[in-house]
């Protein structure tokens, strides 16, 4: 029996109280799994170029285009309700309130300016000039851009949850092994940023695991407000 959207919300928030905990208490762990992707010679760079970095533009600029898909099908959808649209409005206005908010507001806007985390490649540990931090504590090493949290893994799990839902939408055409298999290579890509990511010197473990747990808190809200069914 699923959970409900009161005890998921709760879940997610104890989630990320573990998190902080976690690595309040062992702030080292994070230095660790960095490490295990640091050469002395070669910094992180194994990781932040080749395939592994295309894959991880490829899937950026998937959720771009799913932003700006979003948008203009909302809008169409507003300025002239064609009934094509018409069933995929309050989808197409989640996507685009859940990048925003997620993506966008949460985590561009306020939490990266404000916690000032230093990546990676860029503490003293991993041969950069700034002082690790850990996530529980604000500090000033970065000014902009910054490594709490991890936007491209914000993107890549507000794509994660659309196609769900998108999945979810369509299930009735899709026989059962194959709606599985759709849903494993969904769950995929936001593991795949989420490791590039950390192996890359870009984000640290639990930069990947607070985006994650933000984002799904900003969908279960967003879910409530616009997807669900309005009363008769």
């Amino acid at each position: 029996m699923p959970l409900s959207p009161r005890l998921q919300a709760l879940s997610l928030t104890a989630m990320a109280a573990v998190v902080f905990a976690v690595f309040g208490i062992w702030p080292g762990l994070d230095l660790w799994v960095s490490g295990l992707f640091f050469a002395s010679k070669t910094g992180f760079d194994g990781f932040a170029s080749g395939s592994w970095n295309q894959l991880r533009l490829a899937i950026w600029r998937l959720s771009e285009a799913v932003l700006a898909l979003s948008i203009l099908a909302y809008l169409a959808q507003r300025l002239a309700p064609f009934p094509l649209l018409r069933a995929t409005r309050r989808l197409s206005g989640f996507t685009a309130a859940l990048y925003l908010l997620g993506p966008g507001l949460l985590v561009d806007v306020l939490l990266k300016p404000l916690w000032g985390r230093a990546r990676p490649a860029q503490v003293t540990e991993f041969g950069g000039t700034l002082t690790f931090t850990p996530p529980h504590v604000l500090s000033h090493q970065c000014t902009s851009n910054c490594s709490f949290v991890a936007g491209e893994v914000a993107g890549a799990v507000a794509l994660a949850v659309v196609l769900f839902l998108v999945v979810d939408h369509v299930k009735s055409r899709i026989r059962p092994p194959h709606r599985r298999i759709a849903q494993g290579v969904i769950l995929l890509v936001p593991l795949f940023v989420g490791v590039q990511r950390i192996a890359a010197g870009r984000h640290f473990l639990s930069d990947v695991l607070l985006s994650a747990i933000f984002v799904l808190l900003c969908a279960l809200l967003l879910k409530a407000l616009i997807l669900k069914p309005r009363s008769r």
